[in-house]
């Protein structure tokens, strides 16, 4: 398989700690499986490698990726599973109605803070109801496991999307590296987009100043075209608590990115039209928020247009799509707390959102937003 000059940097590297700045739609998944790949052919067993990535699709796309079954590829919390259930027996806590999600996200971000943030009020008796039914949820896992990591057999650990790491994850990493362990992490501080869950941009700072890790970096975009690209690297240049980067795109536009500015009454309207006069039919509709689009579902199915997507940023990380429509666009940045960090995530989300696409994108807006404007694409009024 050719590599272009940077991803064979990455792939045949010798160094010890590497985190890999990997841009959007630049190949990250095959460094790794390529890297992987060159370790086996170089008399590495296949024993001694974990790979992990921060969701299930991910470590199965991996796999297949790999050919070969033989390597652990897991999620932080189903390595910890397999960890902790070759010594003890336990079951999951899923839900309850006893606690709203609010609270269950409060506790889990103070346990994956390794207790550093303010104590939610329910956290006692949350730990007394688990103690009671024998259940551990899954940041017990992790605190539980990280008992026991310390004795392992891998020399060579990955941990993909390492920009979502969070504080009780990284402890679980730090407890694993011996002497001889090679680390490979890879990540996009440009699309850390879960602070929500505890998740901390500074981690990298940490692996890289600890470990004096090597930094490579991967720019070259396989994904989007030039003038989609153009927008992010606009939009996201205005972070100034960034690692800095240009992607760069090695497709050409044949249709430009467009803003659509609309008012409330016609807006849903507007979005139709455009669906049914660009033959936009396999686009996917991204949001911010799922109150945004109730109305839009309800058009979509009067319209037989059933074969569009609704997605949520979060929801569309790490996917891409020939066709993008984002629509209101005008809450963005959608910042509760009004801070400067939260303004930040905010940028990161939507560029995640243009990123997505790769051949079409269509932004729908109320009014010409801080964020638009970043972009400089070119606007169109309805």
């Amino acid at each position: 398989m050719i590599l272009n000059e940077e991803q064979e940097k990455a792939v045949y590297s010798k160094d010890q700690f590497i985190f890999l700045l990997a841009g959007a739609g630049s190949g990250k998944t095959r460094v790794i499986v390529e890297r992987i790949k060159h370790l086996i052919s170089s008399g590495v067993k296949e024993k001694e490698i974990l790979a992990i990535t921060f969701t299930k699709k991910a470590s199965i796309e991996m796999k297949s990726r790999l050919s070969n079954q033989k390597i652990e590829i897991h999620t932080f919390h189903a390595y910890c599973y397999k960890r902790l259930s070759e010594r003890n027996q336990f079951k999951i806590f899923e839900t309850d109605q006893r606690f709203t999600d609010d609270e269950i996200l409060a506790i889990a971000n103070y346990k994956n803070s390794l207790y550093q943030t303010k104590k939610p009020k329910t956290f006692e008796f949350y730990q007394m109801y688990l103690k009671e039914k024998g259940l551990l949820d899954y940041d017990d896992l992790m605190l539980e496991t990280i008992k026991y990591v310390k004795h392992h057999p891998f020399k060579y650990i990955f941990i993909d999307e390492f920009q979502d790491t969070n504080i009780l994850q990284f402890k679980l990493l730090e407890t694993m590296i011996k002497k001889d362990t090679f680390v490979f992490t890879v990540g996009d501080p440009d699309q850390s987009i879960y602070a929500f869950r505890g998740a901390h941009l500074e981690l990298i700072d940490k692996f890289i100043s600890k470990y004096q890790a090597k930094v490579y970096k991967l720019t070259k975009n396989y994904r989007s075209n030039d003038r989609i690209i153009d927008a992010a690297n606009n939009l996201i240049s205005y972070n100034k608590n960034r690692f800095k980067k240009e992607l760069m795109s090695l497709r050409t536009a044949t249709i430009k990115p467009e803003i659509i500015l609309t008012n409330k009454e016609n807006s849903i309207e507007s979005i139709i039209t455009l669906i049914k006069t660009k033959s936009l039919h396999k686009a996917v509709i991204l949001y911010r928020n799922h109150y945004q689009v109730s109305q839009l579902r309800q058009a979509l199915e009067r319209n037989y247009l059933f074969e569009v997507r609704l997605l949520s940023f979060h929801e569309s990380k790490g996917l891409e799509f020939d066709q993008v429509i984002i629509v209101g666009a005008e809450i963005l940045p959608f910042d509760k707390e009004h801070t400067y960090f939260g303004e930040e995530e905010e940028r990161r989300l939507f560029f995640v959102g243009i990123t997505r696409a790769i051949h079409e994108l269509y932004i729908f807006s109320l009014k010409k937003t801080k964020f638009l404007k970043q972009t400089k694409i070119d606007v169109r009024y309805i």
